[in-house]
């Protein structure tokens, strides 16, 4: 890869990696309201259309993963999709009233900072495969 190509190739590959995260947390937490109405509601419509919603959400975050795989390394990468942990535990609280304890407070803070240490520890050059 040339060196322009691997200066527009880094935000463009940090963009999928960021929607990758997004649509992921979005299409599990979508994934857990429709299973939550399953009981009541299996293979109406309405499930069925927001179960197809789900999986379209968290495909388009897959899609996103693989994109940003062709550019950013896999030890950067993947690292940084532990984000998703946050996130989830976030919108979980959010949307379904769910308990945040100290001790997954702590967790979130450990993978945080984690994910700091492996964004900080790489050079621009060493984040893009080549």
């Amino acid at each position: 890869m040339s060196q322009i190509s691997t200066v527009r190739a880094k935000p463009r590959a940090y963009l999928k990696l960021s929607l990758s995260i997004l649509f992921g947390i979005t299409g599990q937490l979508l994934m857990k309201h429709t299973m939550s109405i399953a009981a009541t509601e299996l293979f109406t419509l309405s499930f069925v259309v927001q179960l197809s919603l789900a999986l379209a959400t968290y495909t388009i975050g897959v899609a996103n993963w693989v994109l940003a795989l062709r550019v950013v390394k896999l030890s950067v990468a993947y690292p940084l999709s532990s984000l998703n942990y946050v996130g989830i535990l976030f919108g979980s609280y959010y949307f379904f009233n769910e308990t945040i304890t100290f001790t997954r407070i702590l967790g979130v803070l450990l993978i945080f900072t984690g994910v700091l240490f492996v964004a900080l520890s790489q050079s621009d050059r060493q984040l893009i495969s080549k």
